[in-house]
Order: structure tokens, then sequence, then C-alpha cells
């Protein structure tokens, strides 16, 4: 199955529409061999499936265009600048870009796959979130950047 990094330019992330098949997917980045995250998370590439971009689309769409956003690019923020790792539901990781202003919070949420034999982290869920949903989660790691 091909990964690729960008969006078709006809797509069902950007339009809303339900995926009629969910082996569409797509490389959003990479958990980096030496960073601070792989003193918990493997090496090895992210990915997300068409359906939870569509999901991300719908749930939050109206906040990521008042940011001038897309769920595609969303997500990659994230992965580009998250400095804390949460114990997420169901053994995953919830990846979290925490700044100074309780606005400036945004997670993703994680979980290992394995696609063509290789381990992947696969996205559920991103989402905009507030430190009180953080309340409950445990740090597991974090990084001052």
């Amino acid at each position: 199955m091909k990964t690729t990094n960008q969006l078709p330019k006809r797509n069902n992330a950007t339009n809303g529409i339900k995926a009629h098949n969910d082996n569409r997917h797509y490389k959003v980045g990479r958990i980096r061999m030496g960073s601070w995250a792989t003193q918990l998370l493997d090496a090895t590439d992210v990915v997300i499936y068409d359906s939870e971009l569509v999901h991300i689309y719908k749930k939050h769409g109206r906040e990521l265009r008042s940011v001038g956003m897309n769920a595609f690019d969303f997500v990659k923020f994230i992965i580009n600048n998250f400095n804390e790792i949460y114990q997420d539901d169901n053994r995953g990781y919830l990846l979290v870009v925490h700044r100074t202003h309780t606005s400036d919070l945004a997670a993703i949420s994680l979980h290992v796959i394995i696609e063509s034999g290789k381990e992947v982290y696969k996205i559920n869920t991103a989402t905009p979130i507030n430190t009180k949903q953080l309340q409950s989660k445990k740090l597991l790691c974090a990084n001052d950047r």
C-alpha cells in the first residue's frame, strides 16, 4: 500500500465527505531517531487514514478554518511541534503541543499498527484541548522547548 506525504487535490479530508474505504493513508511525519521522544516512542513513521482526516474535519473544521488550517495541516503541525507525551486510553499515546497560553494546546491520539510488515504510528484523532482535559491523563515524557 502506497503512503504519500501530501493530500491529493481531490480528497475526502478537505470536503468532509465520508471515506468509502479506509485504506488510503498519508505519512504526516516521523518520530526521529535520537529525538527526546524516543525515550518513550519507537523511531518510525506516523500515518493518518482518510477516515480520520474526515472525522477531524467534521468535528473541528470551523475551529481549524478560523486559524487558516485544514485537518492535514493541523496534524502535521502537532507532529512537528509536540512537546509532551501522555498516556492515552487503550494503551495509546497522546502527543500534545503545550505552550504557555492555555488556548495554545493541541493533541493527537495515536496507536501502533503493523503496515506492510512494519510498525508505524496511526493517528486516531486530533483536537484542540484545554488543560482541564489533560488533568486525568498521566504525563509520560516532556521536552522543554
